[in-house]
């Protein structure tokens, strides 16, 4: 499968990294990432700019993300509720959380979907409560471009060094960049349950 990929983006060029990562967002399976590296490497020689093969990769995912988010958001929040408050233990959302956790996510779900970016099917799967929730079309968008933006840069920076005779630093390009979203979410989640049990107490204490 990687091979027609690979065919398709040396044919296409750019035009063909943002069709890859559309289809990649549409169907999770599809490996289109795999070719990221491969641009990069041909940056070495001319053929591609990293920057625009970022670029190009990062609308292509938030354009493929966008077709998750659309039905969700045409679903609406009430809808989505009701499937919350009916299959949110599989999730472990108690019934009466499901509507602060809409509320929350309406707000600043946008940062989670950014930092969801280099997680494969979570990236996808994200797009749904963002579109159910409310999340501003684009706040959704500009958020999932810029956190696959991202992540693109490194895959493409990481096939750069290779090439260019960093094997040695290409292999802690993609740890190091996963750590960092990942200490990032996790800092997030944390502050998000501090700040919800003190607004908790503060409620209780009143």
């Amino acid at each position: 499968m990687t091979q027609w990929i690979t065919d398709i983006v040396q044919h296409l060029g750019y035009a063909g990294i943002f069709l890859m990562l559309v289809l990649a967002r549409v169907l999770p399976p599809v490996p289109a990432e795999t070719v990221i590296p491969l641009a990069g490497m041909g940056a070495v020689n001319g053929d591609f700019n990293l920057l625009l093969v970022a670029l190009a990769g990062g609308l292509g995912s938030a354009a493929g993300e966008l077709i998750w988010y659309l039905p969700a958001h045409l679903l609406g929040r009430e809808r989505f509720e009701g499937f919350l408050r009916r299959y949110g233990h599989w999730l472990t959302v108690r019934p009466e959380q499901v509507h602060q956790a809409t509320e929350w996510f309406a707000r600043r779900g946008g940062i989670a979907v950014m930092l969801c970016q280099p997680l494969p099917g979570l990236r996808t799967l994200i797009s749904i409560p963002a579109g159910a929730c409310g999340l501003r079309i684009p706040v959704f968008l500009a958020y999932a471009a810029t956190g696959s933006t991202l992540w693109v840069l490194v895959l493409a920076t990481t096939g750069y060094l290779v090439r260019s005779g960093f094997p040695w630093l290409a292999n802690y390009m993609v740890p190091g960049a996963l750590l960092l979203f990942a200490t990032l979410l996790l800092l997030y989640v944390v502050r998000l349950v501090k700040h919800r049990r003190g607004a908790r107490l503060s409620r209780s204490g009143g």
